[in-house]
């Protein structure tokens, strides 16, 4: 119901027509998370292989407070209320997300949060396609995987989370504020993403998304930041 800001629409011709991998940094709030939510919505609505098991697109935040705010009011809304229809699931796997909990304990926990139930429409429910538990997504593993890069780590390790990864269904990555990833850190994620193409025995190129409000302006910064986010992908 609004058209597109420019760098909206430079994205999604670029992801989606042209299949390339995207790189944006404009500045807080003004709409970078739509530069990847909707060439993923795309890309999983185009899917002909939608039916079968596996997680498509991996979500990587640095923080759990930021994978919730857009959990609950870009990515709930978006696939939960205005493509609930289609059934692409979508569920957040972090520490805040507890073992041997039922759904209806989780449902009723959401409702409290006022916020959020008004961002879905104001109707009080949460979207069947909306995998609360890690038991659902373990279970059905989700075609939205929202997590951080130390929970990626243990979803890795233990054997218990090996049915997250079972199937090499992987087609993109997403890594949210790419700018956080420096020094020792941005070693250990580059390595996990490493770790996870071995694990699924990637061999194609995996579409990827990095998003960032602060990354440096200047003569060669361009080339600098894309050779930065090549080693970090």
């Amino acid at each position: 119901d609004r058209p597109l800001h420019a760098h909206q629409e430079e994205a999604l011709i670029k992801a989606v027509q042209k299949g390339e991998s995207i790189l944006v940094t404009t500045g807080t709030g003004s709409g970078k998370t739509e530069t990847f939510l909707y060439p993923i919505a795309h890309k999983l609505l185009d899917d002909p292989k939608f039916d079968a098991p596996g997680v498509r697109c991996l979500l990587i935040y640095p923080m759990n407070s930021l994978a919730n705010d857009q959990l609950y009011f870009r990515i709930a809304p978006l696939f939960g209320t205005h493509l609930a229809s289609s059934n692409i699931t979508f569920g957040r796997f972090t520490s805040q997300i507890r073992a041997n909990t039922a759904r209806r304990e989780e449902e009723t926990r959401l409702r409290e949060n006022e916020k959020l139930m008004k961002a879905l429409g104001g109707r009080n429910r949460i979207p069947a396609n909306w995998l609360l538990t890690r038991e659902e997504m373990l279970r059905t593993p989700p075609k939205i995987l929202i997590t951080n890069y130390a929970m990626l780590e243990h979803l890795l390790l233990l054997p218990r989370n090996a049915p997250l990864f079972a199937q090499n269904t992987l087609q993109c990555i997403v890594l949210d504020e790419i700018h956080t990833y420096t020094g020792a850190q941005a070693t250990e994620v580059a390595y996990l993403l490493r770790k996870l193409k071995n694990r699924l025995n990637v061999k194609r190129s995996l579409q990827v998304f990095g998003t960032s409000a602060t990354l440096p302006e200047g003569d060669d910064a361009d080339k600098k930041i894309c050779r930065f986010a090549s080693d970090l992908f």
